[in-house]
């Protein structure tokens, strides 16, 4: 069971994603991630009913993180709607999807997400720390079909990873459609809860094979959640202001290194 120190570790680890998710346009899952192995570990969740539950509970935070980011982002004249549901229409199905398939059987255990997970990571780092930091002061134009094949990607990592997909979608944004990385990280909070949401739903009608709390609907553990859930609503603006006011260079730099 959990205590009254864990709902505070919660609430000020979960902070540091929200802040992310506004600041990077990553979501959050970065954080949220190793916070939600541990403390489902506790409560007695292991391998795939583990992973499910990371999975699940990440990116059900992630629909509160993603939509307070893209709602500042929104107050301030940084919003792109035409771009966001372009990715997220090929995204969202191939997120429920995947997710589907995961829920299917045990083939995806705690070890194979731990190498996705790693691997993934390590490879957008080292990108993120060895490319150049080209201001992109004229944008090439983008076509749809771009943020389509992007969205359908960024959508099967979302579901493999919990990560939101923004870990993909930034960089690719960024480095092969070479648009200004402030931009990207609007586009990237605007698909991510639309992502999470398609997820979300699932998750919650879906039974669990594994009970560990009273307040859990699904694989979704609501102890866990609502405290990180209430930090975004504190700290997503503040990371969205933050990044309006960093250069790229900057951004850049904090992203790879908390991916590292």
């Amino acid at each position: 069971m959990l205590d009254y120190t864990d709902f505070i570790l919660l609430f000020l680890l979960g902070s540091i994603g929200a802040f992310l998710s506004g600041f990077l346009g990553v979501g959050g899952g970065i954080v949220y991630i190793p916070i939600l192995d541990y403390f489902l570990s506790k409560l007695g969740l292991s391998n795939d009913n583990l992973v499910k539950a990371i999975l699940a509970n990440s990116l059900f935070t992630i629909i509160f993180s993603g939509s307070v980011s893209s709602y500042k982002q929104y107050k301030l004249g940084n919003f792109y709607p035409k771009e966001i549901l372009y990715t997220a229409a090929t995204g969202a199905v191939t997120a429920v999807l995947m997710t589907l398939l995961i829920k299917s059987g045990t083939w995806y255990n705690k070890s194979v997400f731990n190498y996705v997970f790693a691997t993934m990571l390590l490879v957008i780092a080292v990108r993120m720390f060895l490319l150049s930091n080209p201001s992109h002061t004229e944008e090439k134009q983008v076509k749809p079909t771009s943020y389509y094949i992007t969205g359908f990607f960024a959508g099967i990592i979302t579901a493999m990873s919990g990560l939101g997909g923004g870990v993909i979608m930034t960089p690719t944004f960024t480095d092969v459609f070479k648009i200004n990385i402030k931009k990207a990280s609007a586009i990237s909070n605007g698909v991510i809860p639309l992502f999470a949401i398609a997820v979300g739903v699932l998750n919650l009608s879906t039974p669990a094979t594994q009970q560990v709390s009273s307040w859990q609907v699904g694989f979704i553990v609501f102890p866990v959640v609502i405290p990180m859930i209430l930090s975004t609503f504190l700290f997503a603006p503040l990371g969205v202001m933050a990044a309006q006011k960093a250069n790229q260079k900057v951004i850049r730099m904090v992203f790879a290194t908390f991916v590292s």
